[in-house]
């Protein structure tokens, strides 16, 4: 049996946290830890499993399909590669160059080397999470990384910060990188840092790797009329196996063709059939919708619950990604550890995303679990305390290290 000692989690993170849960098997939005504890899957897996995990038609055809498909080959330019290729160029028509690579990280870096090759410029300003890799381990996400990166630099969603370090870097700056959080930015925000590109000649690079493939068809940019160089892609390409994807202009991909973008397990075919089964499924079930209508109930059922507790809380967001306000970070991750002991699985701060498993089963189960968790949270924390502009900008510094000014000047849109 698998022993649950401190080598088996995170060992300086406190008992009833994510990381100190060992799973042992899921189903839909619901997984199993090693002791028989169930727990409800807010995350959908992080954002990798829309369909929700153990999926019977996805699991069925892909065994169906390995049977006829070779699981890895000589070189990663295969038929199925270039399927799914054609795939994502209609999903996302205003970039229909696609590079393949293996995770969300993975993307990232490509995108930002793609960036540098095609300008000839090493400087990239950038706003949000992009990933583990060490270009993008700068302050603010790195109060003292050991390799100081200086070409990265962060503008922390605040648009004079931007302006700033574009006027400072004239000449040098390949591109921008932003990554959307609907619930607290507005497509306005993206609206603007789009023209700003274009008025100074760089690149706009979209990180839709959490977004792109739930929060509407053809994702983010698409949904608000605006036309990036370039999107990285990659939770929901192929229900949770590894595969990611850097899709662009012709223009901004002939950054591509110079650089050097090699990854050995591209030649795992199994990957790119995962892929296209998952686009085919989205398009037959309609799970785009469906992950909209599921995440509309879950933003419900979290609002009407913290409603008829009498518990201080804002549900912010789209339907298919939304974020849990608290009056403090305190009352935050309070709120969070009462969740795992009643089995709710979530983190604070932390993105919701429905997954098209979610049904009135889990819905039941959820509604019972929430109710102890709430009444456990009424006991110990402080109820006065209110949700306010300042919680708002705590949040914001935390989940997405934006400034202050970044936080208020969007107020219109998560007020």
């Amino acid at each position: 049996m698998l022993n649950p000692g401190p080598t088996g989690h995170l060992a300086e993170w406190e008992g009833e946290t994510p990381s100190s849960i060992i799973f042992r098997s899921a189903n839909g939005a619901i997984a199993e830890d090693i002791h028989g504890k169930t727990y409800l899957d807010m995350t959908s897996c992080s954002g990798a499993s829309p369909l929700g995990s153990n999926n019977t038609v996805f699991t069925t055809r892909l065994a169906q399909a390995m049977e006829q498909e070779t699981d890895v080959l000589p070189s990663p330019v295969s038929e199925q590669r270039q399927l799914l290729a054609g795939k994502m160029s209609e999903m996302f028509p205003d970039t229909p160059r696609v590079f393949f690579l293996r995770t969300g990280s993975c993307a990232t870096e490509a995108a930002v080397r793609i960036a540098r090759y095609r300008t000839g410029r090493p400087v990239v300003l950038t706003a949000g999470f992009h990933g583990w890799h060490d270009i993008f381990q700068q302050p603010p996400w790195s109060d003292n990384p050991p390799a100081k990166d200086q070409h990265i630099q962060d503008y922390q969603y605040d648009l004079g910060i931007l302006e700033q370090q574009l006027a400072r870097n004239q000449g040098t700056v390949a591109g921008i990188f932003f990554t959307p959080e609907p619930s607290v930015f507005p497509p306005e925000l993206l609206q603007e840092i789009s023209g700003l590109a274009r008025l100074h000649g760089v690149l706009l690079i979209v990180d839709e790797v959490l977004c792109g493939l739930r929060y509407a068809k053809g994702g983010y940019c698409r949904k608000h009329g605006v036309k990036p160089d370039i999107i990285t892609l990659a939770k929901g390409v192929a229900q949770g196996v590894g595969l990611s994807a850097v899709a662009g202009t012709a223009d901004a991909m002939a950054g591509a063709d110079r650089a050097y973008l090699g990854n050995t397990y591209l030649r795992e075919n199994r990957a790119f059939v995962a892929g296209n089964l998952t686009q085919e499924i989205f398009e037959e079930a309609k799970i785009v919708e469906r992950l909209a209508e599921r995440g509309s109930a879950l933003k419900r059922q979290f609002q009407t619950s913290f409603e008829r507790s009498g518990i201080p809380a804002r549900v912010l967001g789209s339907d298919t990604m939304f974020d849990i306000l608290l009056p403090s970070q305190k009352h935050g991750r309070a709120f969070a550890h009462r969740c795992l002991q009643h089995g709710i699985y979530t983190g604070y701060p932390g993105t919701y995303m429905s997954n098209a498993s979610m049904n009135a089963a889990f819905f039941r189960a959820l509604q019972a679990a929430l109710e102890l968790a709430l009444a456990d949270y009424r006991k110990d924390e402080d109820m006065t305390a209110q949700v306010t502009d300042a919680s708002m900008v705590d949040y914001c510094a935390e989940a997405f290290h934006a400034t202050e000014k970044a936080c208020l000047s969007n107020r219109h849109h998560w007020a």
